[in-house]
């Protein structure tokens, strides 16, 4: 049997930047290990997968920012992966933020399939755009990068923002609420952290669209403007 459980120790957490983040993600889309430890408890939670002895199996961290969630990692060990911890994780993250009245949207960021190729460690775009269509999750129309993670660090371009539909009113309305797409603007102002270059424009232009921030099935993201091609 699979247990989750919250996560605070700092040598638990070190253990899971070293032995489950690091050999998933790459060098630009990881915090170092310093910066990552700093996040919590205020500013991130952390969930774990074990199993009956007490193994680690997977991880998932949480990034809270105003009314604004993002799932800034989800990471099954290499061994265990197609076991269904990232799903057994991700339903666990979503009911844990549904449930907190404070939350208005909860996000994810993911690799675009015609920007990204299917890598050993870091998996497989088209695979993982299948596995968050299964949790409702919708690709917000913005010509989305992930900000640098540090001084220095470049942006990670070729990239989807998705919102999860937890109630199905994002899919019937086609958009964010103006509540959600101002929650997730000023979320992307604090990320970009006062760049006006083009690019940062561009993307904020997108988020101020007329009505809300519109959204498409993952399956249709190519329809999505690229931010940059890689």
């Amino acid at each position: 049997m699979i247990a989750i459980e919250a996560a605070s120790d700092p040598e638990i957490l070190r253990e899971v930047h070293r032995t489950l983040l690091t050999p998933s993600f790459r060098p630009g889309e990881l915090l170092t290990e310093k910066d990552f430890l700093a996040q919590f408890p205020h500013e991130a939670e952390a969930l774990l997968a074990r199993d009956e002895e007490g193994r680690m199996l997977g991880a998932a961290v949480s990034e809270q920012g105003g009314s604004v969630v993002l799932l800034q990692y989800l990471a099954a060990a290499p061994a265990v992966r197609g076991r269904s911890i990232g799903s057994l994780l991700l339903r666990a993250v979503l009911d844990r933020w549904v449930a907190d009245p404070a939350v208005n949207v909860v996000l994810a960021e993911l690799d675009r399939p015609d920007a990204h190729a299917p890598h050993p460690l870091h998996g497989d775009p088209s695979a993982r755009l299948r596995f968050y269509e299964r949790f409702d999750a919708l690709a917000l129309e913005l010509p989305y990068f992930q900000p640098s993670i540090a001084a220095g660090a470049e942006r990670e371009h070729g990239m989807l923002l998705a919102a999860f539909d937890l109630d199905g009113s994002l899919r019937e309305r086609g958009r964010l609420s103006s509540a959600q797409s101002a929650a997730v603007r000023d979320y992307l102002l604090q990320a970009l952290q006062g760049a006006r270059d083009p690019e940062a424009m561009r993307l904020l232009d997108a988020a101020e669209a007329p009505g809300g921030i519109g959204v498409r099935s993952l399956a249709c993201y190519e329809q999505i403007p690229v931010s940059r091609r890689c």
